[in-house]
């Protein structure tokens, strides 16, 4: 079959194309623009299909097929992956525009060395209106007496679970590149398990994080990207509290001790013994 000789003549060229392409997994869609693209250069004929390319590029083992299956959200995903590709890049394909965070983050930044069997997910909401952002003491106290809301997303890939978190819109503050994945930086990351911390594994492992993170975190880009983020509920309370924790000192740490405390505030939710820091004005599980 002509088209299956050329594809042979250019197989050596297609190869050498996936092997040094940064990204390691691709959509079908993807995979037919690549093909729009360089059929001509590939001199591919013009009887050639995107999906015979495509079938061409699985019977030559160049990539493989996976088929996601996601509850509640998506029936199904495909994905052509090549033979290094990684579940973190498989995880982040899924969605368009998405980044790890999290769990999944802390250890892409090296706060844990416990490799992650949930890989966390997050895409943005659209920006909305600021709207009624008046707290009251009754409401802080009523929303963390409840357990922690959480994503309801979720797909088995082998031994991996993947979850999808819909984040609030941060026109992506603090996610970079590691790896060629996005994912938070390794302040945003701090932020992220302070105010999700059962994403994390707990309040004692989000401790553990800011602990692992002191040689290498820039407090001046924590207090910013805190800054940024605007939150409603007044997370500084709980960021100083672990800094202070974690054995942090400084300028920057006592700014946030000095800023305006208005309510009393909580380390996590659903807490059956409490203690409480004067210092921050915070609740913590008892005996922290």
């Amino acid at each position: 079959m002509p088209s299956k000789s050329r594809f042979v003549i250019a197989e050596s060229s297609i190869k050498s194309f996936f092997k040094q392409n940064p990204r390691k997994v691709f959509s079908r869609q993807q995979l037919s623009g690549i093909f729009e693209e360089r059929k001509a250069a590939w001199n591919l004929p013009v009887t050639t299909t995107d999906l015979r390319f495509i079938e061409q590029l699985q019977k030559r083992g160049i990539l493989t097929k996976i088929e996601i299956l996601f509850d509640g959200y998506i029936n199904k995903k495909e994905r052509y992956i090549t033979q290094d590709a990684n579940e973190l890049e498989i995880a982040v394909s899924l969605i368009n525009k998405s980044y790890l965070s999290h769990y999944s983050a802390m250890f892409l930044n090296s706060l844990t060395t416990q490799v992650p069997k949930t890989i966390y997910i997050t895409f943005e909401q659209s920006k909305k209106p600021d709207g009624n952002r008046q707290l009251k003491q009754e409401g802080i106290d009523a929303a963390f007496s409840k357990p922690q809301r959480k994503a309801v997303t979720e797909a088995m890939y082998g031994d991996y679970s993947f979850l999808i978190l819909n984040g609030m819109y941060t026109g992506r503050t603090g996610v970079h590149l590691i790896e060629n994945i996005p994912v938070t930086s390794l302040e945003r990351t701090l932020i992220d398990i302070t105010v999700r911390p059962s994403y994390a594994g707990g309040v004692y492992s989000v401790l553990e994080a800011y602990q692992n993170a002191l040689a290498s975190i820039s407090l001046n880009k924590l207090v910013a990207t805190l800054d940024n983020l605007d939150f409603i509920y007044p997370y500084h309370q709980a960021v100083g509290f672990y800094l202070e924790r974690a054995g942090y000192t400084g300028r920057k740490l006592d700014e946030l001790r000095s800023r305006k405390k208005e309510f009393r505030f909580y380390l996590t939710y659903d807490m059956e013994e409490k203690d409480f820091s004067e210092d921050w004005q915070l609740y913590f599980p008892k005996g922290m």
